[in-house]
């Protein structure tokens, strides 16, 4: 599950599906924040992320998050 254009493929629709904007539209370089994500969707998005993927973020890593792209290298290292 570490293939970065599928990882990329899931989060631009969980993304998207907690943004209303279009997954298509949604790029490995979107800021987070930009997107319209508060604090309290951030972390809802965390809890699915973790829970799709089968893997644990740290506080750390979860603060540390600023783009999708950021996700996916997590993910990719979390899943490889």
């Amino acid at each position: 599950m570490s293939d970065y254009n599928t990882i990329n493929q899931q989060l631009s629709e969980l993304v998207a599906a907690k943004t209303k904007l279009d997954a298509n539209l949604i790029k490995p370089d979107l800021n987070l924040e930009a997107s319209g994500l508060d604090s309290f969707a951030r972390i809802e998005l965390i809890l699915v992320i973790e829970e799709k993927f089968g893997i644990e973020l740290s506080d750390s890593e979860s603060a540390n998050i600023a783009t999708i792209d950021d996700l996916i290298k997590i993910i990719a290292e979390k899943t490889g």
